[in-house]
Order: structure tokens, then sequence, then C-alpha cells
């Protein structure tokens, strides 16, 4: 056996020997052992210096609740464009059905995915995209182009036209039940697929299934509302009434944006992805017909000033980030250096933010809204954050985030057209680089 290939009893006696010479480490097994290491960890000095008060904020609003559903996407969306209909509705607080989309999200996703197994029917089961694809066939999880997609085709419904159900706000068992379901319909597109069934009569078949599906999904989810009437009364007092509007047209009516005029940037500084240039990750559109993920890599300078000239403008901004990294979710807080965990363990930890990505330590988990910004010098300070985790966390559901943090830790923004610069826009008309489904950018 060669040397230093495997651990023997003299290394280890000796790992011993090293770790009890040294007293420091003995405190910090004894605290550690006996506590929360992120309370015993936790930055004193940053806990005593934050404040919830920021120099420029949009209206806040209540927070809303995901609970147990990876749809953080999906709220940080409703949340954004609420902001634009609690103004043109003159009202105090909105909110959009989350359970309306997550339907329509569900059926494309399963068509979609459909579509691509047949697609991909001769593909060997080992391949790395059929096993990436067959490990989480319909995920929770999303993008902005993918809301842009539901709400062109499908619209929006407040919540008052389709409530939350239990299962809207716990997928667990609903993806169980889907995902059962759509790899047993890919077995059968395979085994069609062999006995050179023709494409007619696998979609045939296909649409079959989809009936199945949509029963399922409404059982679950409760069936969609087709029209509804709408009512309520503004900040004037004055009482107003909509009758048997379709979802198509409350969103026009009551967003009136054009969901393809907002654009979404990285900043991916990977040595994969150069800045300056426009990548399409492939597989994400979600729905046959819809849009891939297309964005835009940019130096960070330009994510942040994006977002300040939106903020200064009272407009928030959605953005998406590894909220895993250094947050105290009950204090509701984002701070760089918020446990110094290399006091305690006596070590450095030295990736910097391209390698943890490449290095699988750190992904785009997470979607957010930048709902105030505190300027000093007219440089940003600290960020307020609208999570969609309730209000019993940070300060009644809004966390605070210092300037280090989001740039260490945010991937992208979504910005409206009306804010980027004439170069940016052009950009986005350049021929995109491909990227494959598994890149850690959704």
């Amino acid at each position: 056996m060669k040397t230093n290939e495997t651990l023997n009893n003299h290394l280890l006696s000796k790992f011993r020997k090293n770790f009890k010479s040294r007293s420091a480490n003995i405190l910090a097994m004894n605290a550690v052992t006996r506590g929360n290491i992120q309370e015993i960890a936790l930055n004193r000095e940053i806990l005593n210096n934050v404040n919830f008060s920021f120099s420029h904020e949009v209206e806040p609003t209540e927070v809303t609740a995901q609970k147990q559903a990876n749809t953080c996407w999906l709220f940080a969306a409703l949340n954004w464009l609420r902001t634009i209909t609690k103004e043109k509705l003159n009202i105090k607080d909105f909110e959009f059905s989350p359970n309306y989309l997550v339907f329509w999200d569900k059926m494309e996703k399963a068509n979609y995915f459909l579509e691509i197994m047949i697609e991909l029917s001769d593909r060997d089961l080992d391949d790395r995209l059929m096993n990436f694809l067959l490990k989480n066939p319909i995920p929770d999880d999303g993008e902005w182009h993918m809301i842009a997609n539901l709400v062109k085709k499908y619209g929006l419904v407040p919540k008052s036209a389709m409530a939350n159900t239990f299962t809207v706000e716990n997928t667990k068992t609903l993806n169980f039940i889907l995902y059962n379901k759509l790899r047993d319909w890919t077995a059968i597109i395979r085994k069609m697929h062999k006995e050179k069934k023709n494409l007619e009569q696998i979609r045939k078949k296909k649409m079959e299934w989809m009936d199945e599906f949509y029963r399922i999904l409404s059982i679950f989810l409760g069936l969609p509302p087709e029209k509804f009437d709408w009512s309520y009364r503004d900040k004037d007092k004055k009482f107003h009434r909509d009758l048997a509007m379709t979802p198509q047209e409350f969103a026009q009516k009551y967003t009136g944006i054009d969901m393809d005029d907002v654009y979404i940037l990285w900043h991916c500084p990977s040595e994969k992805t150069p800045l300056n240039k426009t990548y399409l990750i492939e597989y994400t559109a979600y729905m046959k017909g819809g849009s891939d993920l297309i964005a835009l890599n940019l130096p960070f300078k330009k994510l942040r000033s994006y977002a300040v000239k939106m903020l200064k403008n009272k407009e928030a901004c959605i953005f998406g980030c590894d909220v895993l990294q250094e947050s105290h979710t009950k204090e509701g807080l984002l701070y760089s250096g918020l446990y110094d965990y290399e006091l305690i363990f006596q070590t450095k930890f030295s990736l910097d933010k391209g390698m943890r990505l490449d290095y699988c330590q750190s992904f785009m988990n997470h979607s957010m809204v930048l709902s105030g910004v505190d300027l000093v010098r007219n440089r940003p300070i600290k960020w307020k954050v609208e999570n969609s985790w309730g209000t019993d966390y940070g300060k009644k559901g809004y966390f605070t985030m210092s300037d280090e943090w989001f740039s260490e830790h945010t991937y992208e923004v979504m910005i409206p057209g009306k804010y980027l610069d004439e170069e940016d826009k052009k950009l986005f008309k350049l021929k995109p680089v491909v990227l494959p489904r598994w890149f850690p950018m959704i």
C-alpha cells in the first residue's frame, strides 16, 4: 500500500493528539456539541448593527407564504406583478392566486416532459439528460420566462377566484403521484417506440394520459375558473365591479405589461460562461411552443445599477440567489460574514463566486423581490427583501441584505426593457450560447 493512501491507526492517533493539543479546539467542541452551530458562530457585531431603515422603498405589502412548496419563483413573480396591479386598482393590498398558476404550470410541464420523452425515446436510460429529467420530471421550481409563457396563455386570477388549497402549500404528495404517472407513461412511450409505433399513435396515447393527468391535478388543486366576477373598494372608498372576466382579460386589464419585455440578467462568473454574451439553457421552456430560458451574462455592477434604478423609480425588482449561504432565517438576515466558521474551525474557505458554481458549492436556489435599498453617497449599503416564507421570519416577512452578500450570492435579476441600456438590449439579439439542462442557473 502506498504511503498516505489510506488512513491507519498511526495517523488517526496523530490527528487526535494534534486536536487535543490546542485548548481552542476543546472549547469549540464543548460549545458546538451542546448547541446550534449557527447561533454559536453568529457574528454579534453584525447582529447589533442591523436596522430595517432604507432610503428608497416601494410601498410595503403583506408578505405571502409559499410554505412547503418550492414555488419561490412563482411567488416572487406574482409579488412583483401585484405591485403593478395595486397601483392600477388603487388598493392597499392584493394577492394573485398561486393555486391557479401552479395548476397550469403542472399541466404544461407534464405535456412538455412527455414530448421530450417522445423526442428522446431512442436514448439510453443512462444518458445524462434522460437521467436528469427522469429524476425530477416536472419540478416545482422555475424561472421568469416560464411565468411569462403561462401568463400569456392562461392569464391571472385574484386569490379570491381560486383560493389556496392544502396541496399548493405542500406539494410533496402531489409530486409523488404525478412523477409516478409520468415515469409509467415514459416506459410505455419507449415500448411503443421499440414496437415501431408511429408518432401519431404515440401522441394520441399521450393525449389520453393528459386527460388523466388533468383529472388527478383537479382533484388535488380544484378546477381553474374560466370566468369570474371581481369586485373591490379602492383607497378612495369607491366601489368597482367587473363581471364574467376571463383570466386573460384580468391579466391584461390589471397588469397590462408585455411579459416578453422583462429580461433575465445573470452574473455567472464561471469559466464556462464569459461575460457580455447571451446564454440559452436547453429543455427549459416547460411549455410546448414556449421559449427556453435566455439570459445575458453581465458584470455584477450592472445588475446592481439596474436594480437601484428600478427602486429609485419606486419599482420592485425580482432577483435569484443562493439563500443557503450566510443567512439567518428567523432574524431575516442575509449578510456576508454572518457566521464566523473560520474562527471556530481555524480554517479558511477559498472558493470565489465562479468557482463555487463550478465546484457545486453554490447554485441558484431561491427567488425573492428587492423592495428597498439604502443608499449612502449614492452607493447601496443594504437592501430590503420581500421573501415568500410568511410573516414569522425577519420583520413581518421582510429580510435585510448587505450589499456584499448581494454581490457574492446573487446570480440574476429580472429587468423590464425600459431600464436596459441599448447596448445590452442589442446583446439579446445575438445568437445565444447553448448550455445543458443541468447547468446550475435554473
